[in-house]
């Protein structure tokens, strides 16, 4: 008798052990999925509130618009803003470069107009029309990112800077001594 009850109570612990084990799992299961679905939630609507969100610049307007249309793209989108917000922060803040000042005007002036001329155009279009207008969109302003990368690479390369002088020092001073 003293046997059975040893093994009902091991099965009953056994059991209540694995059950123990069950719902924790299960607990840190529906947690992973419960914080994706959350962070997938709260992604959406930072996303809404960008796209909502009136934005002062023309320019900011523009990227924003193209993002949010031709979200398929929106890496290579953050590429092209990027070449350009770095060629436009040379023009502001070197405005003797008249190469970058240039082309920053362009990208100020022209990025709003290609933008608005593209959705004006994809109003009435079908599907595929508004994808492949999309898609000439994105073409044409990696162009406008890739001119305005080679301009600040060229205004770079041209510039003599802080570091560059104080490398040309560095190595003058540590360079062997032909003589000794």
């Amino acid at each position: 008798m003293l046997r059975f009850v040893l093994i009902l109570v091991a099965l009953v612990a056994f059991v209540v052990v694995a059950g123990t084990v069950a719902a924790i799992g299960a607990a840190a299961f529906g947690a992973v999925i419960g914080v994706r679905r959350l962070r997938q939630r709260f992604s959406a609507a930072r996303f809404r509130r960008m796209r909502q969100a009136p934005a002062a610049d023309p320019l900011d307007a523009a990227w924003a618009s193209v993002a949010a249309e031709a979200d398929w793209a929106a890496s290579r989108i953050a590429s092209v803003r990027t070449s350009c917000a770095r060629l436009i922060a040379i023009a502001d803040a070197e405005p003797l470069a008249a190469d970058a000042v240039d082309w920053a005007n362009v990208v100020r002036r022209r990025v709003p107009d290609l933008v608005a001329a593209c959705m004006a155009e994809c109003a009435d279009a079908t599907a595929s029309e508004r994808r492949s207008n999309l898609e000439d969109l994105v073409e044409s302003l990696e162009k406008i990112g890739a001119e305005a990368d080679r301009r600040r690479d060229r205004f770079r390369g041209n510039r003599v800077s802080a570091f560059t002088v104080q490398r040309a020092y560095v190595e003058q001073r540590t360079r062997p001594d032909p003589l000794s």
